[in-house]
């Protein structure tokens, strides 16, 4: 660490104090959390891979692209804390709580070598390296507190956002402090430049997001590190060469993450180039969301999991056209300005970059809207601008170019700014503190959201709430009357009441719309089950099983129903298999099971076939359109 922070500056070493200590607070209520119905049951109390043995979890982290993503080494973060935490979401916020923490570490390594880089050292005599120093710890805070860092922090699906960004951060700096030990030689060495590399194939495996990144180092070579352009020998000198060359190994595990990344999520291989996107429409979420994470970064209240974005049916014109004016606006004014603000460009460029796989203009990947996770990485250059501002206030002070008086009031708006998103931040995680909490604030935002008006039914049934939950989940089959996810959570709702006649209706066009979900299937099974109508359930349940064998659900309900048809031997095949996904001792039944009777009208329901058809929302397929990852 000595080697990354600098040689004797370590005067000022509490001020990484300050951004741990203060980081910490600011972000202290994630810790309570649990987790919440936005991939997270998904990821880890449906997950059987996740409930495993060590060897099994650390094989099923390289092996699996569950919700469609190919992230083994978050996986392996996550088979840590299941062996320290078990299943208590306490545990797995904290670490993700440390993890942003490193990452502000890194980020005030970083910076303090930028800005000495496009600023110059500090002058012997004057502040002896603090200002430096103080610009790099800023830059930290103004990074680490900001609230759009809430959403990957506190939700725990997102780990993968904070492990990549601090690996990408990780490997920027390795690059950074290898050109500075190349000296005259020009050439980064060796051991240098493959830790970078190892380093960004690490950030690929734990999120893909930051394949951009090679396109990220060519713009610092430019500035402010000063490789390419300008005064360094132009664009294709020998030297020039030099600071290509080290790029290929970069570019190459970059073009590996993108196959990589498209067959975990991808359905058809064949519909490589054109997957889920409409040009237009992601043309139009592009700029719209370049523009509005800078909104959200000056005004950052009003964060949510979900957001109103421009579709064909609801283009959102106006706010489309006004952020598209922002966005060539700003580059306009900082392209004029890039003599006298280089580095204010150079953040710009980089965001846009560091968006661009996120943002709907690449031609492949569905489209996602925006997010507040996808500002992690993209806004770190501000927070360096940031940084730099307070070293040149700073040095302007020390030689009288300002009054004490002034800088004493910047600096107190700043520490202000700073309190301010620390108190937005400690609110923000509140918000994650639950199902019901977040999706019912995510409906304060977005109030038409049939993806919040979904999840919301999902954990209201789950809590018992049934007539809240149908009325939150008919909101979303008006808005999306096709969507499986939607169709799947209201058919769930509908069968938790014992309503099996509408829930059987539904869940038939669900398998029309989706005929290879086997989610659908099974639920449409496990209700032909409880209505007695063994064939039709044994039918539907083994092509579940079929589609889905790793399904314990579908496999102890195939052996129910096969049980009742008095075929035991094969029944029992599938108890068995159902246990052994669930990682639990099978033990044969005393007595076979018969099939269900229908209820007599008025009659009281059996508990455990309410409890049963309860457990069963507890497996749901994520809304198409909107997905959480």
């Amino acid at each position: 660490m000595r080697g990354l922070l600098g040689q004797a500056t370590l005067r000022p070493q509490f001020l990484p104090g300050i951004v741990v200590i203060w980081t910490l607070l600011a972000f202290l209520p994630v810790i309570p959390n649990d987790f919440v119905n936005w991939d997270d049951y998904r990821m880890f109390l449906d997950n059987p891979a996740h409930q495993g043995s060590w060897g099994d979890r650390l094989r099923g982290a390289w092996a699996s692209h569950r919700l469609g993503e190919y992230m083994p080494v978050t996986w392996m973060s996550f088979a840590v804390d299941r062996g320290m935490w078990d299943v208590d979401a306490s545990g797995y916020h904290f670490t993700s709580l440390l993890l942003h923490v490193c990452a502000a570490i890194l980020v005030l390594a970083l910076s303090r070598r930028l800005l000495r880089h496009a600023l110059g050292p500090d002058t012997p005599g004057t502040d002896r390296g603090s200002s430096l120093w103080v610009g790099a710890t800023v830059a930290a805070l103004v990074f680490a507190l900001h609230p759009l860092r809430v959403e990957p922090v506190a939700w725990a699906s997102a780990r993968g956002t904070v492990l990549g960004g601090l690996l990408l951060v990780l490997t920027v700096l390795l690059y950074v402090v290898g050109w500075e030990r190349a000296g005259a030689a020009g050439r980064i060495p060796g051991p240098w430049l493959v830790g970078s590399m190892l380093a960004f194939a690490a950030s690929l495996l734990a999120r893909a997001t930051g394949l951009v990144l090679p396109a990220v180092l060519v713009v610092l070579d430019v500035y402010p590190l000063r490789r390419l352009g300008g005064d360094s020998g132009g664009w294709l000198g020998p030297a020039a060469r030099r600071v290509w060359l080290e790029k290929l190994g970069f570019g190459a595990l970059a073009l590996l993450a993108i196959p990589m990344g498209f067959l975990a999520r991808g359905d058809e291989v064949g519909d490589f180039w054109s997957f889920g996107h409409d040009a237009p429409i992601g043309l139009a979420w592009s700029v719209y969301s370049a523009a509005f994470y800078i909104w959200k970064t000056l005004m950052p209240g009003g964060l949510s999991p979900i957001y109103p974005m421009p579709e064909r049916q609801a283009p959102m014109l106006g706010l489309v056209l006004a952020s598209a004016a922002l966005v060539i606006g700003i580059t306009a004014a900082l392209v004029a300005l890039r003599r006298r603000w280089p580095g204010a460009l150079t953040a710009w460029v980089v965001y846009l970059v560091v968006l661009a796989p996120v943002s709907g203009i690449l031609p492949f990947g569905r489209l996602r809207g925006v997010a507040d996770r996808y500002t992690y990485a993209a806004c770190i250059g501000w927070a360096v601008v940031a940084g730099g501002t307070v070293v040149l206030g700073w040095r302007a002070l020390r030689v009288g170019r300002i009054s004490r008086l002034r800088a004493g009031a910047v600096a107190m708006g700043a520490v202000v700014v700073l309190l301010a998103w620390s108190a937005l931040s400690w609110q923000q995680s509140k918000v994650w503190r639950d199902g019901v909490t977040l999706w019912s604030w995510a409906l304060v935002i977005a109030p038409d959201s049939p993806v919040a008006h979904n999840n919301l039914a999902w954990v209201l049934a789950h809590a018992g709430a049934f007539a809240r939950a149908e009325a939150h989940a008919r909101r979303a089959v008006t808005a999306w009357p096709d969507n499986p996810a939607v169709l799947q959570t209201f058919a769930r709702i509908l069968a938790a009441q014992w309503r099996l006649d509408e829930a059987t209706a539904v869940l038939g066009r669900l398998v029309a719309l989706a005929p290879n979900l086997s989610g659908a299937r099974m639920d449409l099974g496990s209700v032909l089950y409880e209505r007695g109508a063994m064939g039709a359930a044994v039918r539907e349940l083994e092509r579940a099983v079929g589609l889905d064998p790793g399904e314990a659900r579908a496999h102890d309900y195939l052996g129910r129903a096969l049980t009742a048809q008095g075929r035991p031997q094969e029944g029992e095949v599938h108890f068995r298999r159902a246990a052994e996904l669930r990682g639990q001792p099978w033990r044969p039944p005393h007595r076979p099971a018969l099939p269900p009777s229908a209820p007599t009208p008025g009659a009281s329901r059996p508990s455990r076939r309410l409890g049963r058809a309860c457990r069963a929302m507890a497996r749901w397929s994520r809304p198409a359109r909107a997905g959480g990852s």
